[in-house]
């Protein structure tokens, strides 16, 4: 735990510390008000869903953050106001290179920023009182991070015997994370208190399991890279095997929403009803690393320059070619889907016919965060916020 001396001298030294290294560059208005949604962790919830209620209206640019120093900023989480921003500087040591900056999600001025020792793989995830970040550690170990969100002081780190390729998901007050050796862990959030650990795959590595564990309503989904194990269920309080089905190797996901698992499978995406059976498969033919999304209504998969709008039953109900480039990573709000519409920018697309509802400009190429009424995305160097115009 960390030493009451040094939370004391982070407080008397306030926001003027903070500050150094980081300059806020801001459009007219500079100050999005309050900021009430949340994007706590990958897929913004457990089952990584990438889905809000609603999003803003033809969004401009409100303000915009940059690091100094900084060559690589990864998608940020957004809880209780702050955004928290995992970044790649220009370092010599890896002590020093990878740091963790959190902002405020109205204005965008920097509340902390403290090292991460290593190089984080993928966006925090964010619980009551608690910021949880994976690292790749080397190729034969992995680590987990907590920090608190006031300070950011690290509260516990726990190494973990194999290298961690996917984000942290935190369900119900447990860390949990997969590694490449065919493991899943549980963790506490509170302490990293280890509660469970289980081998899944028999594989040696390979990136077994490549992408965040998804949890829903007590059940804890994971995607091997394995064409011989697939999708696994887990009992997410023992780690108990509930049920597994070979889907080839699963190269994004798992996605779980109430009654759905979208995995895919290169360029092969499956759908499975949560107790494991088939409902169908569609080929998008381009294999493509990026998430998809599901909705209540279509579930969104971008392939190279195409974005796949799949009815609840399987079949194409339309797709969108773009012009110039790849399409991004898709994210529903409300009744519009959220993309990068190659090198036009971002775009809201009506769910159901996908007739454009607004295009704007950007030179920000992460994941945009959406939140109703506004939305956040990386640069390469910092973060931009957008809200209604």
């Amino acid at each position: 735990m960390p030493s009451t001396t040094r939370r004391d001298l982070l407080a008397a030294l306030g926001v003027g510390a903070a500050l150094s290294g980081c300059l806020s560059v801001g459009s007219a208005s500079n100050d999005l008000g309050t900021v009430d949604g949340k994007w706590p962790m990958d897929g913004r919830d457990a089952g990584h869903a990438r889905r809000v209620d609603a999003g803003p209206s033809e969004p401009t640019r409100v303000w915009r953050t940059e690091f100094d120093d900084v060559r690589g900023v990864r998608t940020p989480s957004l809880a209780d106001g702050d955004l928290y921003v995992p970044a790649d500087a220009v370092s010599g040591t890896a002590r020093s290179r990878y740091r963790l900056y959190a902002l405020s999600a109205g204005d965008g001025e920097l509340r902390w920023q403290v090292p991460l020792r290593v190089q984080p793989n993928g966006a925090p995830a964010v619980s009551p009182d608690r910021i949880v970040v994976g690292a790749k550690r080397s190729t034969e170990r992995g680590r987990v991070v907590c920090f608190n969100p006031r300070y950011g002081e690290e509260e516990w780190l726990n190494d973990v015997a194999a290298r961690l390729t996917a984000p942290p998901t935190v369900a119900e007050g447990v860390v949990y994370v997969g590694d490449w050796r065919g493991r899943v862990h549980a963790l506490g959030a509170l302490a990293g208190d280890v509660r469970w650990t289980r081998r899944i795959d028999a594989g040696d590595g390979g990136r077994t399991f490549p992408n965040a564990v998804a949890v829903h309503d007590g059940t804890l989904y994971l995607g091997s890279a394995s064409g011989n194990t697939g999708v696994v269920a887990l009992d997410a309080d023992t780690g108990e095997e509930h049920w597994r089905v070979s889907t080839g190797a699963v190269t994004e996901g798992p996605v779980v929403t109430e009654d759905l698992v979208v995995v895919r499978s290169h360029g092969m995406v499956t759908a499975l009803d949560t107790d494991g059976q088939h409902r169908w498969t569609v080929n998008v033919l381009e294999p493509d690393p990026r998430a998809v999304a599901v909705g209540d209504e279509r579930v969104f998969v971008p392939a190279g320059d195409r974005l796949y709008a799949i009815d609840r039953d399987g079949e194409e109900a339309w797709r969108h070619e773009v012009d110039d480039g790849r399409v991004g990573t898709p994210t529903v709000a409300g009744d519009a889907v959220v993309f990068r519409d190659g090198d036009r920018g971002l775009t809201a697309r009506a769910v159901t016919d996908g007739r454009e509802r607004w295009t704007v400009s950007t030179d920000g190429g992460g994941q945009p965060i959406v939140t109703d009424g506004a939305l956040f995305q990386s640069s390469s160097s910092g973060v931009i916020a957008r809200g209604e115009n």
